[in-house]
């Protein structure tokens, strides 16, 4: 049976970068330092961002990247798949978005085996200790609805509509939110569903939620492509929504007030810093166990701001 090529994410100059679904062959990159990366998803503007990234990063550097993408963050046997493709090609690093960050263990035991490192890049891998690249989730999920709390005046009904609990990511936003409100006495978290990374809420869905809770003031959801749809289902209701993500749809939601509050989480830096902090890892450059990327906090009144520091 002949070979055949998965699809590129992205080309870049001295950069090998590949992407697919699961059962096609992966082409083994020639010389170099490689770096073996396995993304979410490839089916969002963010992630074309991290990818993005990392491109910029590996070509300054000189390494060369393979990175792989499920179709969407529901897509956990694929990513395995992905994985274990990486590890068969003796990559000389390996860096994982988990789409479940507690059932890690197998691919982890395996790459120990063959001496490849493993990083965790946007989510957490909860299950064996690994170096971190991102931001501090549970922070920006206080800081989400301390802000949500003073633009919807300390009072009224909140539901949190989150992405896939199995991600820490996720569940730490939800923490660090429903850490903040226990300080607020006049407002109530309602109803909590969960599993909509990278998924539009449906304008069918929103109406059902708000039908069995017709008394929702806001929303708290912990991925922007969740928001956005959201945002167009709720369309004149007054609903305050707050979320996280760096990426231009969300980020023209918020100046235009469809998005009240939004964390700033760059996908371009995480994908740059992991392949910086990995690279650094080889040359034996000393680093803290997790690289910290500061989050924005963008409302309507810094949002200009926030964008003129950008270009």
């Amino acid at each position: 049976m002949r070979k055949r090529k998965r699809c590129l994410l992205l080309a870049a100059v001295c950069l090998l970068c590949i992407g697919g679904c699961a059962g096609k062959d992966v082409q083994e990159p020639e010389g170099g330092f490689i770096i073996g990366v396995v993304t979410k998803s490839r089916n969002s503007e963010y992630w074309m961002s991290v990818n993005a990234g990392m491109e910029k990063a590996a070509k300054e550097m000189n390494v060369k990247t393979v990175i792989l993408s499920p179709d969407t963050e529901t897509d956990k046997k694929i990513q395995k798949k992905m994985i274990r493709d990486l590890l068969k090609m003796k990559v000389d690093a390996l860096a994982v978005s988990p789409i479940d960050s507690n059932d890690n263990q197998d691919y982890y035991l395996q790459a120990q085996e063959l001496e490849i490192p493993v990083y965790s890049y946007d989510t957490p891998i909860a299950d064996v200790e690994v170096p971190y690249i991102g931001i501090d989730n549970e922070k920006v999920g206080y800081e989400l609805a301390k802000v949500l709390a003073e633009e919807m005046g300390h009072k009224g009904n909140i539901a949190i509509i989150a992405g896939s609990r199995e991600q820490t990511s996720h569940e730490k936003r939800i923490a660090g939110f429903e850490k903040y409100m226990e300080q607020e006495p006049d407002m109530h978290i309602e109803v909590e569903k969960s599993g909509y990374s990278n998924l539009r809420v449906s304008e069918q869905e929103m109406a059902e939620i708000q039908s069995n809770y017709p008394d929702l003031d806001g929303i708290m959801t912990t991925s922007a492509v969740t928001a956005l749809g959201l945002a167009e289902a709720t369309k004149g209701s007054g609903i305050a929504i707050a979320s996280v993500d760096d990426q231009e749809d969300a980020i023209r939601a918020v100046e235009e007030g469809r998005i009240t509050v939004l964390g700033a989480q760059s996908g371009y830096d995480i994908g740059y810093e992991t392949v910086k902090y990995i690279v650094n890892d080889k040359k034996g450059v000393k680093q803290d166990r997790e690289k910290i990327l500061v989050t924005q906090i963008l409302t309507r009144e810094n949002v200009e701001d926030y964008q003129n520091l950008k270009k």
